[in-house]
């Protein structure tokens, strides 16, 4: 039986692309099993998308995921095709989108720069690689072709970096950031819970978001908070959460993705 693909893209739905990309894939495997993640990315928006593939992967089986948020298509940027700890396979840019998902599947064990010309279609054009250099390679990865006919090997340090950087526990704070809004006007933060040390439910925590500053409660989920009261919480994808109970906290405060946030727990952090 064919991997599973899984499918992201900055592309929509109101043009031909996706079903561009998924008719080059099943014309080389009739038998592809292919799922959408999501093709509603913002365009050129890699934290979003990265935050898509990194929430979604961990919990379906393992397959090849294929992500394409691409504003250096055509350029010198790569195409990178990843194996994960778990057993995914990540194929994509190498721009980082591809590196928050890895690191929550076992991280990269290893890395190949897709160069193979005689898997791609002829000739590729420069503005659409999803159709023409990484629905092809899917394709025949997908029917088990193995990962190092696409190409070198690589050494995966040699990736460009994620989208965000690793939260910092310093000084008594948490510094991170916003890596995602949510459609509730919700803030997805870089760091994991594990972060906050031996803090307890209820805890007052100070938050820092650029110019502004207020003060959320620990607590486990929305129905927690009293109504229009903001919470600090592990959302259901294992990052912290601030969201505003029954409102819009992104729109209240004019939140931002990639702003710096910092958290102050009353006493420090033990």
């Amino acid at each position: 039986m064919a991997l599973p693909i899984y499918l992201l893209s900055d592309f929509g739905t109101r043009d031909e692309f996706v079903a561009v990309v998924k008719g080059v894939i099943l014309s080389l495997e009739p038998s592809a099993r292919l799922l959408d993640l999501s093709h509603d990315i913002p365009p050129f928006d890699l934290c979003k998308g990265a935050v898509v593939l990194a929430a979604a992967l961990p919990h379906l089986p393992p397959g090849l995921g294929l992500a394409v948020v691409d504003p250096g298509v055509g350029t010198g940027r790569r195409a990178v095709l990843l194996r994960c700890g778990r057993g995914d396979l990540l194929l994509g840019p190498d721009n980082g989108l591809l590196l928050p998902a890895a690191a929550r599947l076992g991280g990269v064990e290893a890395a190949w720069s897709v160069e193979e010309e005689e898997l791609f279609r002829r000739p590729a054009h420069p503005t659409f690689h999803g159709r023409d250099i990484f629905a092809p390679v899917a394709a025949r990865l997908a029917s088990g072709m193995e990962p190092r006919e696409v190409g070198p090997e690589m050494d995966p340090g040699s990736l460009e970096a994620a989208p965000w950087e690793e939260p910092v526990v310093a000084e008594g704070a948490v510094f991170c950031r916003v890596i995602d809004i949510d459609r509730f006007g919700n803030l997805r933060l870089s760091a994991g819970p594990g972060c906050l040390g031996g803090a307890s439910a209820g805890q007052e925590v100070l938050v820092d978001l650029g110019e502004r500053q207020f003060t959320a409660r620990l607590l486990g989920t929305f129905g927690e908070a009293e109504p229009g009261e903001a919470l600090l919480y592990e959302d259901s994808s294992g990052w912290l959460g601030l969201a505003l109970r029954e409102g819009n906290l992104a729109e209240r405060l004019g939140a931002r993705p990639l702003q710096f946030a910092a958290l102050y727990l009353e006493g420090g952090l033990s």
